[in-house]
């Protein structure tokens, strides 16, 4: 099992770079409702059992991600009242189905407490590849809202995404490299984030620069807001820098006859307290507030 998970992991990890925690776990799940109807299984029985293998090697990823988790949890107890029917696949289908649902049923609440921000006239400053945070914005654009973005530049591709995605849209943006916002940080209104995970530590999980970008908004005192479903809450007791992998490379000066190692990190955890308020499915909270959801979510297990 262990190759399985360490084969999992890398894979998970590199589907959220690429395409972020939520279209992460939607890729997951549909891939799961395709592979029902040409698993080689002779019962529900046997079925449940695979699931309970998945399920297990999923709570044991490197890092381990809140939002499969909680799917997964409710899968299994699915699963479980489907072992004796006889008609459990399209049961199941029709389970993974109602999870589809309950996620399109929790991003539409996050909108909806997402609209009572005032962007009017406003300048937003976006940096990671949030697929939430490009959501709020389209719904921003749909409500006939006027606004402007800035994209702090980071990794090419990510900060590809964030373009086309605003192109697409036809919202107003420009591009200014993340080390060089000193020069426009007093044209910036509000930034907009999302993460990974909040961790018990009320640290959140996010994409490499993050820390910095935040830190130097919340010494200008500029409004600076998490975007996060609690579905991607990790209610479990979290390692010391667990979700933190680091790759090292050997490079070489382009000149000179001199080698080094260049070292980058996956992620950055950000403290809860350097944000303005959290905006989730749940409701919209300070950190204090934020931190006494968590700990009710964490006892109850869900």
């Amino acid at each position: 099992m262990v190759n399985d998970i360490d084969r999992l992991s890398k894979l998970l990890r590199e589907l959220e770079a690429d395409i972020g925690t939520s279209e992460t776990c939607n890729t997951v799940l549909r891939t799961l409702q395709t592979a029902i109807d040409r698993l080689d299984v002779s019962h529900a029985k046997a079925f449940y059992k695979e699931l309970c293998k998945l399920t297990k090697i999923l709570s044991e990823t490197k890092p381990r991600f809140g939002i499969l988790n909680y799917y997964f949890k409710r899968l299994k107890t699915d699963g479980h009242k489907f072992q004796e029917s006889s008609d459990w696949r399209e049961k199941m289908k029709m389970a993974l189905e109602e999870l589809h649902e309950n996620a399109r049923s929790q991003r539409e609440r996050l909108l909806k407490n997402a609209a009572s921000i005032n962007v009017k006239g406003k300048t937003i400053l976006i940096h990671d590849h949030s697929h939430t945070v490009h959501e709020i914005l389209l719904a921003f654009k749909r409500a006939r809202k006027k606004f402007n973005v800035i994209i702090a530049e980071q990794d090419v591709e990510k900060t590809h995404q964030n373009i086309e995605v605003l192109h697409q849209a036809g919202i107003p943006f420009q591009v200014i490299p993340s080390y060089m916002l000193s020069h426009i940080q007093d044209n910036v209104d509000m930034v907009f984030f999302g993460g990974l995970t909040l961790k018990d530590s009320m640290d959140f999980v996010m994409d490499p620069g993050t820390y910095g970008v935040i830190s130097q908004f919340r010494t200008m005192k500029i409004p600076v807001y998490m975007f996060i479903n609690t579905a991607k809450f990790s209610l479990w007791k979290s390692k010391p820098r667990g979700e933190i992998f680091f790759h090292a490379h050997k490079r070489s000066h382009h000149s000179k006859p001199i080698e080094y190692d260049r070292i980058k990190y996956s992620h950055d955890r950000v403290p809860t307290k350097l944000f303005h308020k959290i905006v989730t499915n749940k409701g919209t909270f300070s950190p204090l507030e934020l931190k006494k959801t968590f700990e009710k979510l964490y006892s109850s297990g869900c």
